[in-house]
């Protein structure tokens, strides 16, 4: 069996998204990461490092403006899906991997507006099989954005009123996206609602009802578990 090698490419803005990440991966595994922000933060020679999967993370980026690293990102991702590579999407992420392999078109800002707090979500009978969840769970949820297609031969996994695409497989080319960010637990998801309050509720969200919820199921866990296992 070849060993795991994974590299977390950090979009984030306050670069929290790895270590917020990394703590639900296993620690006898290679875990290397990057904070891209520049063109230059992304290196040239990325793809011919042998990482068996890639975390493409969570951004207060919008995936409808190209970000100075955007185009090597999607030559990145391009050339991951050719090689075989293992892939999983959170929320930017997951809109960028599906920006890089159909097109703009294939994303947008959501005509419902702002996304946030502990969302419920409908997942599919396959993903009840697959993830062992209940049809109806709660998530963590903070976006504009969405994804309107997937890629060839993808999986709807979870879908809700808000935004159709909330999560997906695809087994032909590696691919696991969340628009939902599965590295949230409680006590961290209900902590960046706190430090995001004057936002959140300049939204119209009241906050001090969001942080009574929580997730329904152990969702990092799930989701990475499955990553590094099945795809």
């Amino acid at each position: 069996m070849i060993p795991k090698k994974i590299i977390i490419l950090d979009y984030s803005v306050d670069r929290e998204e790895t270590a917020t990440t990394k703590k639900h991966l296993p620690e006898n595994i290679s875990i290397t990461s990057l904070f891209i922000d520049t063109e230059d933060s992304f290196p040239d020679d990325l793809i011919s490092k042998e990482y068996t999967h890639i975390i493409h993370t969570g951004s207060a980026l919008s995936i409808n403006k190209d970000a100075p690293f955007t185009q090597k990102a999607v030559e990145y991702i391009r050339q991951a899906k050719d090689k075989g590579v293992s892939q999983m999407g959170i929320c930017y992420g997951h809109q960028l991997v599906v920006r890089a392999l159909i097109g703009k078109e294939a994303v947008r800002s959501s005509p419902n507006g702002f996304e946030a707090g502990w969302g419920q979500v409908s997942f599919s009978p396959k993903a009840m099989d697959l993830f062992n969840v209940k049809e109806i769970e709660k998530v963590w949820q903070h976006h504009f954005d969405e994804v309107v297609q997937l890629p060839e031969g993808s999986i709807l996994l979870a879908t809700n009123p808000h935004t159709k695409v909330q999560a997906y497989l695809n087994f032909e080319h590696h691919l696991l996206g969340t628009q939902f960010h599965p590295e949230f637990n409680k006590i961290d998801g209900n902590q960046y609602f706190i430090k995001d309050r004057k936002f959140i509720e300049k939204n119209n969200y009241n906050v001090d009802e969001i942080i009574k919820s929580g997730p329904t199921f152990d969702v990092a866990n799930t989701f990475f578990d499955f990553f590094l296992n099945a795809i």
